[in-house]
């Protein structure tokens, strides 16, 4: 199944040539070629993992400070 960004194509001029391009849903960037969408989405899905797992590592050390307290 293909993510909705692959299927809205945008254009990239670059030196007078146009080049056919995808723009990622979350953060608007474009690419040229599509198939470097997929590694991009998999990077923002890494980074939302890092970040849930940083916000658990805080919501843990919260929860022990109110229970000393």
């Amino acid at each position: 199944m293909e993510p909705a960004a692959a299927k809205r194509s945008n254009v990239i001029s670059f030196e007078r040539k146009d080049f056919c391009a995808v723009k990622c849903d979350i953060c608007g960037a474009k690419m040229f070629p599509m198939s470097l969408l997929q590694t991009h989405l998999s990077n923002h899905r890494r980074h939302q993992r890092w970040l849930n797992g940083e916000l658990r590592k805080l919501q843990d050390t919260f929860s022990r400070m109110r229970g000393i307290a």
